[in-house]
């Protein structure tokens, strides 16, 4: 029950339309009508600069962060690294940034998920956040296409968690795996 808790939580928490809200009241506009249409850190710093871009992907970030650092807190310490809660709290990082795909808010619409997967892996493991941020930081000043940096990143990260158990001395989950292939997938879809 506490997992279902738990997860219908980080979706709510994801839901959450940041992009619309900053565009709202920083802008005076909905930056769903314009530029890519999209609630996202890009659309909003296209359509408004740099600091109402940082602010969408810092609360962006923090909704993904807190959906899983609140369902991590919920844990018996001394479990933290068994099979079952890296599935559970795989599951509330990947609720989060589906809530934010599909906002609730927004008549199940919403953004591309990266700022929230960015904040979501933070919280689950911070190594593979700073590697996909490394990634998506090297190919946007390669190429200065934000879209073909988060496809890159997507693209590698679920296999980054094959990683882990030399990373940080965590068991492998194949169940986890599966969970971060499907994320990808979804978010790859979504862009």
């Amino acid at each position: 029950m506490i997992v279902m808790i738990y997860i219908i939580l980080g979706f709510f928490l994801g839901s959450i339309p940041f992009g619309l809200f900053v565009g709202k009241i920083w802008l005076g506009t909905d930056v769903r009508q314009q530029g890519s249409g999209n609630i996202g850190m890009t659309n909003v710093m296209r359509i408004g600069g740099k600091g109402p871009g940082v602010l969408t992907f810092v609360l962006d970030f923090l909704k993904g962060w807190l959906a899983v650092f609140l369902a991590a807190s919920a844990l018996n310490p001394e479990e933290t690294q068994t099979q079952y809660t890296i599935i559970f709290l795989s599951a509330v990082a990947f609720s989060a940034v589906c809530g934010h795909i599909f906002s609730i808010f927004l008549h199940f619409k919403g953004g591309k998920g990266v700022s929230t997967l960015f904040g979501s892996l933070a919280a689950l493991y911070f190594e593979i956040a700073l590697i996909c941020a490394i990634i998506w930081v090297l190919m946007f000043l390669l190429k200065k296409i934000s879209s073909l940096s988060a496809l890159t990143m997507l693209i590698i990260m679920p296999w980054l968690f094959l990683l882990m158990p030399w990373i940080k001395e965590v068991p492998f989950s194949g169940y986890q795996f599966i969970i971060m292939i499907a994320l990808s997938g979804l978010m790859i879809y979504k862009h």
